[in-house]
């Protein structure tokens, strides 16, 4: 730095030959020449490490997709046991009868049982996944005398319905079939008929664009074996008030169960308390 301080005061030229470049001239051209040489370095390195940076991205993307397929295939197997049918051996009942009286349906093997209270609203998609996952085995425990059902059914959902009113109608249809005299009704009509009513490609969707009406749900009960008597009930719309009245009721019970109006279906009860049906065991654990 001294020389080019004191050239750049006096301004001097050796005589002989050609002026003296300064030295910061110098010191430029050789830092130009320094940033290409490390540039050329600097490529030549990225040449070098770019195989091996692909390499762990690779990797690093495989690891990704199988943590994926894992998560998925420990949540589909989770689902499958969450709704996997406790028993599948016992798609009719055999050896059940039924009753109604205040709107209420119970069914019974002939003993004297654990009884439950279900409630239901028939176009529920909910119930119609818990008649799907519960139903037989329901139905199997009662055939063999351990367990008494009182069937609920509500009608919240009507407005969900295309004709403003099948929870009402279905309700009065579970009324008409269980009214049946034993005598005149087949061990298992209601629960076969009440399973016929739940099942898929039968229940009609809630929101959809249509649903069933009375002479539809007749023909049903006929297919499961209920009486004409039962059939013209259901055409009539005989219980429909009875149906109505069922379902306030229904209401009711639930409210006070949960302490206001946060209550849905399917519900299941035991003595006036809640049961956990959330837990794939909840019946075989009420069984014994």
């Amino acid at each position: 730095m001294r020389s080019v301080v004191a050239q750049g005061k006096t301004g001097k030229v050796r005589s002989g030959g050609p002026p003296q470049q300064p030295a910061v001239q110098k010191s430029a051209r050789a830092a130009e020449r320094r940033p290409l040489t490390s540039g050329r370095e600097s490529v030549a390195s990225a040449r070098q490490s770019g195989p091996e940076s692909n390499r762990t991205q690779m990797i690093i993307g495989i690891v990704a997709i199988v943590l994926i397929a894992i998560v998925i295939v420990v949540g589909l197997v989770l689902n499958k046991q969450g709704t996997a049918a406790p028993v599948t051996d016992h798609p009719r009942s055999t050896n059940s009868t039924a009753s109604v009286d205040s709107g209420v349906v119970t069914v019974t093997g002939g003993r004297s049982t654990p009884t439950i209270d279900l409630f239901e609203d028939g176009i529920c998609p909910k119930c119609q996944d818990f008649e799907a996952q519960y139903g037989q085995q329901v139905m199997k425990a009662v055939d063999e005398g351990k367990l008494t059902v009182r069937y609920h059914f509500l009608n919240f959902l009507n407005a969900n319905s295309p004709s403003k009113d099948y929870s009402t109608r279905a309700g009065a249809a579970f009324q008409c079939v269980a009214a049946v005299p034993p005598a005149s009704a087949p061990k298992g009509l209601f629960l076969n008929f009440h399973t016929m009513m739940f099942a898929a490609g039968t229940q009609p969707a809630e929101g959809g664009g249509s649903d069933l009406s009375n002479e539809q749900i007749a023909q049903i009960a006929s297919k499961a074996g209920a009486p004409a008597s039962a059939a013209a009930c259901i055409t009539s719309g005989a219980q429909i008030p009875a149906s109505k009245a069922g379902a306030d009721a229904a209401k009711a019970v639930l409210a006070k169960a949960v302490g206001g109006d946060g209550w849905g279906t399917p519900t299941a009860m035991k003595d006036g308390a809640l049961l956990g049906i959330n837990d794939t065991d909840w019946l075989t654990k009420l069984l014994g």
